[in-house]
């Protein structure tokens, strides 16, 4: 993979290439998963592990069944305490039902609005949030050493903005038919990475106070 520049890259390639030597908690340190599905051969199944934005690859595979998707993600929640909430997943395919057998996962959607309406859609927020964390030296990837140079590559080929049409200012990454011809396949690594940025952005809920003490 050689670098080329590009004027509307949104990551520095030696940051990129930072992400697998930072080796350093960052974030919130709270324990999460977040999955690209895919089934029969299409693409991978992957899915990182976090704890705040440190990503170990989790999961790795070829091809899944439906019923292997569901006990790899199950497996994985129950082994490092993953809360339901705390785990996201695509919701192309499999993903638009997987949360009926995982209940209370996420689904991401994409093309959803963004939560901030400077943005073209809910998934050019995140890559752009993806962008800035990694510039700023804040996110580690833990994986294979054979595997740095694919992931460098798709965050570089894919955290890339689109040119502004005339009739929208909103902020847009490049669309997958784009970045597919880029690699030549599908970004099945940056897709999770990117979905992890949901949290990052959208106003989580938070739980309801308990006080622990002597009844009066």
């Amino acid at each position: 993979w050689e670098y080329e520049s590009n004027a509307n890259q949104l990551a520095d390639y030696d940051a990129i290439l930072d992400c697998f030597t930072n080796e350093r908690q960052t974030g919130d340190g709270v324990r999460r998963i977040s999955a690209d599905l895919a089934m029969k051969g299409r693409d991978r199944f992957v899915a990182f592990n976090w704890t705040g934005m440190a990503a170990k690859l989790a999961i790795d595979k070829p091809y899944s069944t439906g019923k292997e998707i569901e006990t790899d993600l199950r497996d994985e929640s129950r082994r490092h305490g993953v809360r339901r909430s705390n785990i996201i997943a695509d919701s192309d395919g499999l993903g638009q039902y997987l949360d009926s057998y995982l209940e209370g996962i996420k689904t991401f959607h994409g093309g959803a609005p963004a939560p901030d309406n400077t943005y073209f859609n809910l998934k050019s927020q995140c890559a752009f949030k993806l962008a800035e964390v990694i510039n700023a030296g804040l996110l580690y990837i833990d994986c294979p050493e054979e595997l740095r140079s694919t992931i460098a590559e798709e965050l570089e080929a894919c955290l890339v903005a689109r040119d502004v049409d005339a009739d929208t200012s909103k902020k847009r990454i490049i669309d997958k038919r784009e970045m597919k011809a880029v690699l030549g396949r599908s970004p099945d690594y940056f897709d999770p990475l990117m979905m992890r940025m949901y949290y990052e952005i959208v106003p989580q809920p938070k739980g309801m106070r308990v006080h622990v003490g002597r009844l009066s």
